[in-house]
């Protein structure tokens, strides 16, 4: 996933494959500088259609993410419980706005 610098309000959609996650489902996604490193951000997304969440930031969420390389993971929860995680390592760029 790549995202510009300083970017809010724009849907980044990101579709689920490998599992049916139902309207009750939510995933929860967290972005950190490295592997091992803290969270940067963490949001979770409760509106699942289609197997498909908006990821959408507010400003403030945004600010929090500089230009920069970053991973992600994907958690899937049921009823409150963690299932699995849809993607344990994903890269994350955000880039420099022109």
């Amino acid at each position: 996933m790549e995202m510009t610098e300083g970017d809010y309000g724009l849907t980044l959609p990101i579709t689920i494959s490998g599992a049916t996650i139902g309207s009750g489902d939510s995933i929860k996604i967290t972005i950190k500088r490295n592997v091992d490193g803290k969270s940067v951000l963490e949001k979770t997304f409760t509106s699942v259609e289609d197997n498909t969440i908006d990821f959408v930031l507010t400003e403030e969420e945004s600010a929090t993410l500089p230009v920069g390389d970053y991973v992600y993971a994907l958690d899937w929860y049921q009823d409150d419980s963690f299932m699995c995680n849809i993607i344990k390592i994903g890269s994350f760029k955000v880039v420099n706005k022109a």
